[in-house]
């Protein structure tokens, strides 16, 4: 059962989109907000992680669940100078019951036919390298289930 089907957010610039349209990718998906300690700390290491591995095939995906939206979440952006995430919106926190998410930040690994393959609760370095190659263990793996 693809875990994006139950997924609704909004773009920066206000676009609607579900879950499939992270389809076709690996997806580090992020769901976090402003006023959470640990998710704040975690994100210059997620948008550092961006910029290393995002492409075609990898994307990072940082869902804040700020009931303000972009209103918050924007400024934080540009106080914490995070220059390489898009900006995600999930408003009513649909994400938390769609994805079963109990804490944040939680960090879900999806493959591209929108299955979860690995699940972080919790904050962490996402650059670090032994992370790094935790996420590429994942997808090796999930790539021979998927391809």
């Amino acid at each position: 059962m693809p875990v994006l089907s139950g997924l609704a957010f909004q773009t920066a610039d206000g676009r609607e989109l579900t879950g499939s349209a992270l389809q076709g990718r690996f997806v580090l998906l992020n769901v976090w907000a402003t006023w959470c300690p640990p998710c704040v700390k975690e994100m210059p290491s997620l948008d550092r992680l961006q910029a290393m591995k995002g492409d075609s095939s990898f994307e990072v995906v940082a869902l804040s669940i700020d009931r303000q939206g972009l209103e918050v979440v924007a400024p934080f952006f540009r106080r914490t100078d995070l220059t390489n995430l898009a900006i995600y919106l999930d408003r009513e926190a649909r994400s938390m019951s769609a994805l079963r998410i109990t804490g944040l930040p939680t960090t879900v690994l999806i493959d591209p036919t929108g299955r979860e393959v690995a699940r972080w609760p919790g904050a962490r370095e996402w650059d670090q390298p032994s992370t790094m190659k935790e996420i590429d263990e994942h997808i090796a793996k999930a790539g021979k289930t998927t391809l």
